[in-house]
Protein backbone atom coordinates (compact mmCIF):
# COMPACT_ATOMS: atom_id res chain seq x y z
CA UNK A 1 0.00 0.00 0.00
CA UNK A 2 1.53 3.36 -1.20
CA UNK A 3 -1.02 5.77 -0.68
CA UNK A 4 -0.82 8.52 1.96
CA UNK A 5 -2.49 7.03 4.73
CA UNK A 6 -1.53 3.70 4.47
CA UNK A 7 -0.87 3.40 8.16
CA UNK A 8 -3.93 4.26 8.86
CA UNK A 9 -5.43 1.23 7.44
CA UNK A 10 -3.14 -1.06 8.61
CA UNK A 11 -4.72 -1.19 11.99
CA UNK A 12 -8.02 -1.85 10.48
CA UNK A 13 -6.62 -4.33 8.24
CA UNK A 14 -5.22 -6.55 10.81
CA UNK A 15 -8.23 -6.45 12.99
CA UNK A 16 -10.33 -7.89 10.13
CA UNK A 17 -8.66 -10.27 9.34
CA UNK A 18 -7.95 -11.84 13.59
CA UNK A 19 -11.82 -11.79 13.82
CA UNK A 20 -11.85 -13.58 10.98
CA UNK A 21 -9.79 -16.11 12.38
CA UNK A 22 -10.07 -16.16 16.17
CA UNK A 23 -13.43 -14.09 17.18
CA UNK A 24 -15.89 -15.16 14.28
CA UNK A 25 -13.76 -18.27 13.50
CA UNK A 26 -14.86 -17.89 9.55
CA UNK A 27 -11.28 -19.14 8.47
CA UNK A 28 -9.12 -22.27 9.83
CA UNK A 29 -5.82 -21.57 8.62
CA UNK A 30 -3.58 -24.37 6.77
CA UNK A 31 -0.16 -24.96 5.38
CA UNK A 32 -0.10 -25.34 1.62
CA UNK A 33 0.71 -29.09 1.89
CA UNK A 34 -2.23 -29.81 3.79
CA UNK A 35 -5.47 -28.40 1.49
CA UNK A 36 -6.72 -31.41 -0.40
CA UNK A 37 -5.20 -32.67 -3.75
CA UNK A 38 -6.91 -31.15 -6.47
CA UNK A 39 -8.90 -28.59 -4.62
CA UNK A 40 -9.04 -25.15 -6.27
CA UNK A 41 -8.26 -22.00 -3.79
CA UNK A 42 -10.32 -19.08 -4.35
CA UNK A 43 -8.77 -15.81 -4.02
CA UNK A 44 -9.17 -13.13 -1.36
CA UNK A 45 -8.85 -9.77 -1.87
CA UNK A 46 -9.21 -6.59 0.94
CA UNK A 47 -11.92 -3.91 0.53
CA UNK A 48 -11.25 -0.66 2.18
CA UNK A 49 -14.13 2.11 2.76
CA UNK A 50 -14.48 5.11 4.46
CA UNK A 51 -17.61 5.14 6.69
CA UNK A 52 -19.08 8.70 6.91
CA UNK A 53 -22.00 9.64 9.14
CA UNK A 54 -25.07 11.70 8.12
CA UNK A 55 -22.70 14.93 7.97
CA UNK A 56 -20.55 13.32 5.31
CA UNK A 57 -17.49 13.05 8.07
CA UNK A 58 -15.27 10.37 8.61
CA UNK A 59 -16.53 8.05 11.23
CA UNK A 60 -14.17 5.52 10.73
CA UNK A 61 -11.41 3.44 8.10
CA UNK A 62 -13.43 0.14 7.79
CA UNK A 63 -11.54 -3.18 5.66
CA UNK A 64 -12.93 -6.27 4.57
CA UNK A 65 -10.84 -9.70 3.62
CA UNK A 66 -13.72 -10.75 1.15
CA UNK A 67 -13.60 -13.85 -1.19
CA UNK A 68 -13.45 -13.02 -5.00
CA UNK A 69 -16.40 -14.71 -5.88
CA UNK A 70 -16.30 -14.23 -9.37
CA UNK A 71 -13.62 -16.87 -9.66
CA UNK A 72 -16.40 -19.39 -8.15
CA UNK A 73 -17.72 -21.65 -10.40
CA UNK A 74 -21.98 -23.00 -10.23
CA UNK A 75 -22.44 -26.54 -9.19
CA UNK A 76 -18.89 -26.66 -7.50
CA UNK A 77 -18.57 -23.96 -5.42
CA UNK A 78 -22.20 -22.66 -4.80
CA UNK A 79 -25.64 -23.27 -5.32
CA UNK A 80 -28.58 -21.14 -4.85
CA UNK A 81 -27.54 -17.51 -4.36
CA UNK A 82 -31.04 -15.42 -3.95
CA UNK A 83 -31.78 -13.26 -0.91
CA UNK A 84 -34.41 -11.32 -0.73
CA UNK A 85 -33.64 -7.29 0.56
CA UNK A 86 -36.04 -4.36 1.29
CA UNK A 87 -36.60 -1.50 -0.48
CA UNK A 88 -37.11 2.40 0.21
CA UNK A 89 -40.42 2.15 -0.20
CA UNK A 90 -40.40 -0.21 2.86
CA UNK A 91 -38.40 2.44 4.91
CA UNK A 92 -40.58 4.95 3.85
CA UNK A 93 -43.89 2.57 4.92
CA UNK A 94 -41.91 2.06 8.64
CA UNK A 95 -41.58 5.43 9.64
CA UNK A 96 -45.32 5.69 8.43
CA UNK A 97 -46.71 3.00 10.56
CA UNK A 98 -44.83 4.60 13.50
CA UNK A 99 -46.13 8.45 13.18
CA UNK A 100 -49.46 6.91 12.76
CA UNK A 101 -49.57 4.18 15.24
CA UNK A 102 -47.19 6.43 17.50
CA UNK A 103 -44.58 4.09 17.56
CA UNK A 104 -40.69 4.88 18.75
CA UNK A 105 -38.19 3.52 15.80
CA UNK A 106 -34.88 1.98 16.72
CA UNK A 107 -32.18 1.00 14.60
CA UNK A 108 -29.84 -1.36 14.82
CA UNK A 109 -26.85 -3.00 13.29
CA UNK A 110 -25.13 -6.78 12.75
CA UNK A 111 -21.43 -6.45 12.63
CA UNK A 112 -19.52 -8.88 10.40
CA UNK A 113 -23.08 -9.90 9.49
CA UNK A 114 -22.19 -12.37 7.24
CA UNK A 115 -19.43 -14.04 9.18
CA UNK A 116 -22.24 -15.57 11.66
CA UNK A 117 -23.75 -17.69 8.62
CA UNK A 118 -22.25 -21.30 8.44
CA UNK A 119 -20.94 -22.17 4.93
CA UNK A 120 -22.60 -25.97 3.61
CA UNK A 121 -19.99 -25.88 0.82
CA UNK A 122 -16.05 -26.96 1.17
CA UNK A 123 -14.11 -24.27 0.06
CA UNK A 124 -10.36 -23.66 0.44
CA UNK A 125 -9.19 -19.88 0.15
CA UNK A 126 -5.45 -17.91 -0.55
CA UNK A 127 -4.94 -14.86 2.18
CA UNK A 128 -4.75 -11.06 -0.30
CA UNK A 129 -1.12 -10.92 -1.44
CA UNK A 130 1.09 -9.36 1.64
CA UNK A 131 -1.14 -11.08 3.99
CA UNK A 132 -0.40 -14.09 6.67
CA UNK A 133 -1.19 -14.81 9.49
CA UNK A 134 1.25 -16.96 11.76
CA UNK A 135 3.35 -17.44 8.45
CA UNK A 136 0.33 -19.18 6.72
CA UNK A 137 -1.44 -17.88 3.59
CA UNK A 138 -4.02 -20.79 3.16
CA UNK A 139 -7.63 -21.50 4.67
CA UNK A 140 -10.13 -23.65 5.01
CA UNK A 141 -13.80 -21.08 5.38
CA UNK A 142 -16.12 -22.41 8.10
CA UNK A 143 -18.69 -19.19 7.16
CA UNK A 144 -19.84 -17.42 4.31
CA UNK A 145 -17.16 -14.75 4.23
CA UNK A 146 -18.03 -11.48 2.63
CA UNK A 147 -17.47 -11.74 -1.24
CA UNK A 148 -19.09 -15.29 -1.58
CA UNK A 149 -21.24 -15.56 -4.20
CA UNK A 150 -24.52 -17.39 -1.47
CA UNK A 151 -22.82 -15.04 1.26
CA UNK A 152 -26.32 -12.89 1.48
CA UNK A 153 -28.51 -16.01 0.90
CA UNK A 154 -26.78 -17.94 3.99
CA UNK A 155 -27.10 -14.37 6.31
CA UNK A 156 -30.43 -13.78 5.47
CA UNK A 157 -31.46 -17.44 6.40
CA UNK A 158 -29.49 -17.58 9.52
CA UNK A 159 -31.67 -13.28 10.51
CA UNK A 160 -35.09 -14.97 9.09
CA UNK A 161 -34.89 -18.29 11.25
CA UNK A 162 -33.70 -16.02 14.56
CA UNK A 163 -36.04 -13.56 14.12
CA UNK A 164 -39.12 -15.95 13.39
CA UNK A 165 -38.16 -18.26 16.50
CA UNK A 166 -37.70 -15.06 19.02
CA UNK A 167 -41.84 -14.52 19.49
CA UNK A 168 -44.21 -16.63 18.54
CA UNK A 169 -46.47 -13.86 17.75
CA UNK A 170 -43.87 -12.84 15.17
CA UNK A 171 -45.28 -12.75 11.16
CA UNK A 172 -43.25 -12.19 8.03
CA UNK A 173 -44.66 -9.84 5.12
CA UNK A 174 -46.37 -11.55 2.43
CA UNK A 175 -45.50 -9.42 0.02
CA UNK A 176 -42.17 -8.11 1.59
CA UNK A 177 -39.59 -11.16 2.94
CA UNK A 178 -38.01 -8.52 4.88
CA UNK A 179 -40.50 -7.44 7.04
CA UNK A 180 -41.47 -8.90 10.50
CA UNK A 181 -44.64 -7.57 12.43
CA UNK A 182 -46.14 -8.08 15.79
CA UNK A 183 -49.61 -7.13 16.19
CA UNK A 184 -51.25 -7.77 19.41
CA UNK A 185 -53.81 -6.50 22.52
CA UNK A 186 -50.90 -4.84 24.20
CA UNK A 187 -47.89 -4.75 22.18
CA UNK A 188 -47.21 -3.54 18.14
CA UNK A 189 -43.61 -4.09 16.59
CA UNK A 190 -42.23 -3.81 13.00
CA UNK A 191 -39.10 -4.78 12.07
CA UNK A 192 -37.55 -4.35 8.48
CA UNK A 193 -34.15 -6.05 7.96
CA UNK A 194 -31.55 -4.58 5.38
CA UNK A 195 -28.86 -6.99 5.24
CA UNK A 196 -27.27 -6.39 8.61
CA UNK A 197 -29.16 -3.16 9.55
CA UNK A 198 -32.40 -3.51 11.32
CA UNK A 199 -35.21 -1.08 11.82
CA UNK A 200 -37.79 -1.90 14.60
CA UNK A 201 -40.68 0.16 15.66
CA UNK A 202 -42.46 -0.66 18.91
CA UNK A 203 -44.46 0.88 21.30
CA UNK A 204 -42.63 -1.05 23.74
CA UNK A 205 -38.97 -0.23 25.05
CA UNK A 206 -38.68 -3.11 27.31
CA UNK A 207 -39.04 -5.69 24.31
CA UNK A 208 -36.57 -4.17 22.45
CA UNK A 209 -33.99 -4.03 24.74
CA UNK A 210 -34.86 -7.90 25.19
CA UNK A 211 -34.93 -8.47 21.43
CA UNK A 212 -31.41 -6.54 21.39
CA UNK A 213 -30.00 -8.65 24.01
CA UNK A 214 -30.74 -12.21 22.65
CA UNK A 215 -29.72 -10.84 19.49
CA UNK A 216 -26.31 -9.84 21.01
CA UNK A 217 -25.93 -13.18 22.90
CA UNK A 218 -26.14 -14.99 19.73
CA UNK A 219 -24.96 -12.39 17.02
CA UNK A 220 -22.86 -9.45 18.28
CA UNK A 221 -24.66 -6.44 17.46
CA UNK A 222 -24.92 -3.02 18.24
CA UNK A 223 -27.79 -0.58 19.47
CA UNK A 224 -27.93 2.64 17.49
CA UNK A 225 -30.35 4.05 19.34
CA UNK A 226 -33.69 5.79 17.51
CA UNK A 227 -32.92 6.06 13.71
CA UNK A 228 -31.49 8.82 12.91
CA UNK A 229 -29.37 7.63 9.67
CA UNK A 230 -30.99 4.92 7.42
CA UNK A 231 -29.25 4.09 3.38
CA UNK A 232 -27.39 7.22 3.72
CA UNK A 233 -30.13 9.34 4.44
CA UNK A 234 -30.80 11.54 7.51
CA UNK A 235 -34.07 10.98 9.68
CA UNK A 236 -34.86 13.78 12.02
CA UNK A 237 -37.93 13.09 14.02
CA UNK A 238 -40.82 16.12 15.32
CA UNK A 239 -43.93 15.79 16.98
CA UNK A 240 -46.09 13.37 14.52
CA UNK A 241 -43.91 14.37 11.61
CA UNK A 242 -40.18 12.99 10.32
CA UNK A 243 -38.04 14.84 8.10
CA UNK A 244 -36.02 13.02 5.98
CA UNK A 245 -32.69 14.61 4.00
CA UNK A 246 -29.94 13.97 2.47
CA UNK A 247 -28.17 17.37 2.92
CA UNK A 248 -24.34 16.15 3.33
CA UNK A 249 -24.95 14.06 -0.04
CA UNK A 250 -26.06 16.91 -1.69
CA UNK A 251 -23.07 18.66 -0.18
CA UNK A 252 -20.72 16.88 -1.32
CA UNK A 253 -22.11 16.41 -4.87
CA UNK A 254 -21.53 20.38 -4.66
CA UNK A 255 -17.90 19.88 -3.58
CA UNK A 256 -17.21 17.18 -6.17
CA UNK A 257 -18.71 18.96 -9.27
CA UNK A 258 -17.18 22.09 -8.07
CA UNK A 259 -20.61 24.20 -7.86
CA UNK A 260 -19.77 25.53 -3.79
CA UNK A 261 -20.17 29.06 -4.82
CA UNK A 262 -22.94 28.87 -7.91
CA UNK A 263 -26.23 30.76 -7.26
CA UNK A 264 -29.41 29.37 -6.19
CA UNK A 265 -32.00 28.88 -8.11
CA UNK A 266 -35.70 28.95 -7.23
CA UNK A 267 -37.08 26.10 -9.64
CA UNK A 268 -34.95 22.80 -10.65
CA UNK A 269 -35.95 23.86 -14.72
CA UNK A 270 -36.56 27.17 -15.89
CA UNK A 271 -40.08 27.36 -17.50
CA UNK A 272 -40.77 26.40 -21.29
CA UNK A 273 -37.27 24.85 -21.11
CA UNK A 274 -36.41 23.43 -24.53
CA UNK A 275 -33.52 20.80 -24.83
CA UNK A 276 -31.75 19.43 -27.94
CA UNK A 277 -29.58 16.35 -28.14
CA UNK A 278 -25.61 17.55 -28.62
CA UNK A 279 -23.85 17.10 -31.81
CA UNK A 280 -21.38 15.14 -30.28
CA UNK A 281 -20.72 13.72 -26.63
CA UNK A 282 -18.28 15.81 -24.10
CA UNK A 283 -16.18 13.03 -22.08
CA UNK A 284 -15.14 15.82 -19.78
CA UNK A 285 -18.41 16.53 -18.36
CA UNK A 286 -18.70 13.49 -16.19
CA UNK A 287 -22.76 13.95 -17.32
CA UNK A 288 -23.50 10.74 -16.29
CA UNK A 289 -22.72 10.34 -13.08
CA UNK A 290 -24.23 13.31 -12.02
CA UNK A 291 -27.22 12.12 -13.41
CA UNK A 292 -27.06 8.92 -11.11
CA UNK A 293 -26.52 10.51 -7.89
CA UNK A 294 -29.44 13.63 -9.09
CA UNK A 295 -32.28 10.62 -9.73
CA UNK A 296 -31.20 9.01 -6.66
CA UNK A 297 -32.05 12.18 -4.33
CA UNK A 298 -35.10 12.57 -6.55
CA UNK A 299 -35.70 9.15 -5.68
CA UNK A 300 -35.36 9.54 -2.01
CA UNK A 301 -36.15 13.01 -0.89
CA UNK A 302 -36.43 15.26 -3.53
CA UNK A 303 -39.32 14.42 -5.96
CA UNK A 304 -39.30 18.26 -6.79
CA UNK A 305 -36.54 17.82 -9.08
CA UNK A 306 -37.88 14.62 -11.01
CA UNK A 307 -39.39 16.16 -13.60
CA UNK A 308 -35.89 18.11 -14.42
CA UNK A 309 -33.82 15.11 -13.84
CA UNK A 310 -36.06 12.98 -15.81
CA UNK A 311 -36.02 15.61 -18.96
CA UNK A 312 -32.21 15.44 -19.05
CA UNK A 313 -32.26 11.91 -19.02
CA UNK A 314 -32.97 11.45 -22.30
CA UNK A 315 -29.57 12.96 -23.52
CA UNK A 316 -27.25 10.33 -21.97
CA UNK A 317 -25.65 9.65 -25.24
CA UNK A 318 -25.45 13.38 -26.59
CA UNK A 319 -24.47 15.51 -23.95
CA UNK A 320 -22.19 18.59 -24.36
CA UNK A 321 -21.96 22.48 -23.59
Amino acid sequence: MGAPDADEWMVPIQTELEALITVKQALMMMDMEDVPPGVRLLDMALVLKVKLDKHRQLQKRKARVCVRGNKQEYGVDYFDTFAPCTQLSSVRLVIILALNLALKVYHMDVETAFLNSTLEEDLYVRLPRGLEYQGRTCAKLLKAVYGLKQAGKEWFETSDAFIMAYDVRMRRSDVEPCLYFIRDSDITVVILAYVDDYIVATDSRSWYDNFVTAFNSKYACKDLGVLDLVMGIGVRWGPGVAYLSQSGYISQMVDTYGLKGAKPASLPMSPGCSLAPSDGKDTTIPFRGLLGQLQWIARCTRPDIMAAVSALSRFCASYGP
